[in-house]
């Protein structure tokens, strides 16, 4: 029996190989730091070509995604929170390398949405190691990606807020106080929607683009998304007074089915914002140096992801990657 002599070639190119980032000044990777080595360590006792990549500076976890892409490296772990998955996922956008998510951030909406173990990154690795990939869609907006979901009105204006204010180092409660704050005297935004050629007119307290359901870990304003159906949930909070204001909290909080009656609720593949005055956005959670108006569109099936095999069943709808 004859060997291919090219067996050992192709051998060598379907090996798996990842890369984990962490950021070696933040509280969680020093309590998790040897937990995380040890996790690099059965990824090569498995066969894994594997490295952990802490970063020095910001945009190293974009620069080391960008490698991997480059290195066709099988899969990139985002060893951090949704930030982290935000800023690896512009250079994975579009490549045959897949993210993976160990959670080690503050809120983790990817992680708790594909119900990926929280504050255990060993469970956590064990489904990357798994290795089972569905492919999902992303939003973009002004050439910026986003996976979860993009906000623009009250959200934007505080997630601007904390940034700049001492309340960023108490993590989602100092979210929250300052949203209440801020809410208050928030009177909201006359705006016009083009989805898809079909123009809506509006006065909103929030707009929430979606590409997935959660927001902030516990709300769903985009109740009905998929990541992987090729259209954008749009919610639009209409403006209310301070009553009214607390009723729709209380009602996306408890999830009640009529929820529907404070907002009107949209899907599309493209979305076109006007605003009077230039309004703040957020995306994934943090904010971005662009305002009103933006363009939002969905880009189909352009990341690779590793989840749960069966929450994929549960969340989305298309076929395995």
């Amino acid at each position: 029996m004859q060997t291919d002599p090219t067996s050992k070639v192709v051998q060598k190119q379907q090996q798996l190989s990842a890369i984990v980032i962490a950021n070696p000044t933040s509280g969680t990777y020093v309590h998790f730091a040897n937990q995380l080595k040890e996790i690099v360590s059965e990824f090569q006792r498995q066969g894994w070509q594997a490295e952990l990549c802490l970063t020095q500076q910001a945009g190293d976890a974009k620069k080391f995604a960008k490698e991997a892409v480059q290195k066709q490296i099988t899969m990139v772990v985002a060893a951090g929170g949704d930030g982290t998955i935000n800023e690896v996922i512009q250079e994975l956008a579009g490549s045959e390398t897949s993210l993976g998510v160990i959670p080690l951030g503050t809120v983790n909406v990817w992680a708790r949405e594909m119900k990926i173990p929280l504050d255990d990154p060993t469970r956590a690795s064990q489904i990357l190691m798994r290795n089972y990939t569905r492919r999902v869609d992303l939003g973009q907006v002004n050439e910026r990606y986003f996976l979860l979901m993009a906000g623009i009105g009250l959200d934007g204006k505080v997630t601007n807020a904390v940034e700049k204010r001492p309340a960023k180092k108490f993590g989602i409660v100092g979210y929250l106080f300052v949203a209440l704050w801020m809410g208050l005297g928030f009177k909201g935004f006359p705006a016009t929607l083009d989805i898809d050629g079909t123009e809506i007119k509006s006065r909103a307290l929030q707009i929430v683009i979606g590409n997935t359901q959660l927001y902030g870990g516990a709300v769903k304003f985009t109740w009905r998304a998929r990541a992987d159906d090729g259209k954008l949930d749009i919610c639009v909070v209409r403006a209310r007074g301070l009553l009214g204001r607390l009723r729709v909290i209380m009602s996306f909080l408890l999830r009640r089915k009529d929820r529907i009656q404070w907002v009107t609720y949209h899907t599309g593949e493209r979305l076109e914002i006007q605003t009077k005055t230039p309004i703040a956005i957020q995306i994934d959670g943090d904010p971005v140096d662009f305002t009103t108006p933006a363009t939002f569109h969905v880009v189909p099936g352009s990341l690779r992801v590793v989840i749960p095999e069966e929450v994929a069943q549960e969340l989305l709808s298309g076929a395995k990657a």
